[in-house]
């Protein structure tokens, strides 16, 4: 229940962040589920991929002026 509750929260800080909430995933799997863990790997990174490059690396590569 707690993880629920932190996972909510963080989605919420993600969205405000601008960065989306499908980024974040969590998903309990036991270890005698090996298939079951490539599948929701290799889900999670199809989704990664749809989303496209992370919102900051974007803001990483905007050089910041510094003030003198």
């Amino acid at each position: 229940m707690a993880a629920s509750k932190r996972l909510t929260f963080l989605k919420g800080l993600m969205n405000f962040a601008g960065i989306d909430a499908q980024r974040l995933n969590a998903r309990w799997v036991s270890s005698a589920e090996a298939p079951e863990f490539v599948h929701e790997l290799k889900s999670f990174i199809d989704t990664l991929k749809q989303l496209g490059p992370s919102p900051l690396k974007r803001e990483q590569a905007i050089p910041t002026a510094v003030a003198a």
